[in-house]
């Protein structure tokens, strides 16, 4: 059976698209400016360095319905919130499932999680840095945190599909 080579066009295609997909998602898609305030003023205010704040606030308003149906006076206010906190925490994890799943697929040299971990997650901190300065979305430790959790599940993707390859290969593990 042939090896995978960094030059399969396949995934070289896929890996592409996802980046396209992606930068239009981070970059394109959605602009977070305040009409009438400074720039640096607005960079000031698109960023968070606190460690679970937003997880946490995204996960009180899951956890705590009736306090929030009564603060909001109604539910309608509330099931706006909740969704926005569920798209949020499960879109910051899913956005980046792929990237751990293609990274090792695509490069070969990065099929060791220790090398392959430490390129995605400084390519999350480019992103989060270019949007803190694009004004592209907001610049936030924990959306690090969750498009890490997402980079891992991919990475554990591609290893399970790598075992199970090898064995029918009678390569074993």
């Amino acid at each position: 059976m042939k090896k995978q080579r960094e030059g399969n066009p396949c995934i070289a295609a896929l890996f592409l698209a996802y980046g396209a997909m992606m930068l239009y998602l981070l970059f394109i898609r959605n602009r977070s400016v305040v009409d009438g305030a400074y720039y640096w003023e607005q960079v000031e205010n698109n960023y968070n360095l606190n460690f679970l704040r937003t997880i946490g606030n995204y996960w009180d308003v899951l956890t705590r319905p009736d306090y929030y149906i009564d603060k909001w006076e109604g539910y309608a206010v509330y099931s706006f919130q909740a969704r926005i906190a569920v798209i949020n925490i499960l879109g910051n994890v899913a956005m980046f499932v792929p990237f751990g799943l293609l990274l090792p697929m695509r490069f070969p040299s990065l099929r060791k999680l220790w090398k392959a971990f430490p390129v995605a997650v400084t390519m999350i901190v480019l992103v989060e840095i270019l949007q803190l300065f694009s004004l592209r979305g907001k610049c936030d430790v924990d959306d690090l945190f969750l498009n890490a959790v997402g980079i891992l599940l991919g990475y554990g993707l591609w290893w399970i599909y790598r075992i199970r390859k090898n064995k029918g290969n009678g390569k074993g593990v």
